[in-house]
């Protein structure tokens, strides 16, 4: 009897122990369901905010690409004039629209970074399950941004104190940028001074030229990684 009551005891126990194992696994597992699912919240999160911000940015690179684009065209049939050319039944308007096109070169784009930025600094970049979308946004925003950031710098530097001042201080044209970053035109170009310093003008032109056309190569490059980049993310959201 002794001996059949120790069975069932050890029976018993292996039985309790058995079941405290199926709670522990099963708690294991809703848990596990319930991180996968807070994962999966936080990833469409995150998603949806890249692809606002990327959104965003293709807009606003695309605008700037046209502009430079615009300017470029500009300069490059500047530089290959001559003086007489220009000048000859040169209309104020057409000079105030030349002199604007070669001056929007200026613009630089801004990217919107701050979603990234807390992503990649709260290790969230984890949450994305796409190697390739991972891959990309690397290489966006810690190389083709900052990359373009280094060259927009000696442009702008090139506008300010070089190109910019002679148009401004010399030649006379002023504008200033309304809300909508549409150009205003403060003080016309004057004809004369144009024609005084068409030379210098054309020197600034050439030197800024080739600097310009590789910032807006760098642009057409991000444009196209962002291209790429939004279908990615938005497939990603339809999972």
């Amino acid at each position: 009897m002794s001996e059949n009551k120790t069975g069932k005891y050890f029976k018993y126990a292996i039985g309790e122990i058995l079941l405290v194992m199926i709670g522990i696994l099963l708690a294991l597992q809703v848990n596990n369901w319930n991180e996968d699912r807070k994962s999966k919240k936080m990833a469409t999160e995150v998603y949806t905010n890249l692809l606002t911000s990327l959104e965003q940015d293709s807009i606003e690179v695309t605008r700037i690409i046209n502009l430079l684009t615009k300017s470029l065209e500009t300069q490059k049939q500047f530089i290959l004039s001559t003086s007489d050319q220009y000048v000859k039944d040169l209309s104020q308007k057409d000079l105030n629209k030349m002199i604007e096109e070669i001056f929007s070169g200026v613009m630089s784009f801004f990217p919107k970074t701050g979603v990234y930025n807390l992503i990649t600094s709260n290790n969230s970049m984890d949450l994305l399950q796409s190697s390739e979308i991972k891959s990309l946004l690397i290489n966006l925003y810690d190389f083709q941004y900052k990359r373009y950031e280094n060259v927009d710098a000696v442009i702008d530097n090139k506008y300010h104190y070089s190109i910019g001042a002679l148009v401004r201080k010399k030649i006379g044209f002023i504008v200033e940028y309304n809300s909508n970053l549409e150009v205003d035109i403060i003080k016309q170009p004057d004809k004369n001074q144009f024609y005084e310093y068409y030379e210098e003008l054309v020197a600034e032109c050439q030197d800024v030229y080739g600097v310009l056309s590789t910032g807006n190569n760098y642009l057409i490059g991000i444009r196209a990684s962002i291209s790429e980049l939004i279908p990615l993310i938005r497939t990603e959201l339809k999972k």
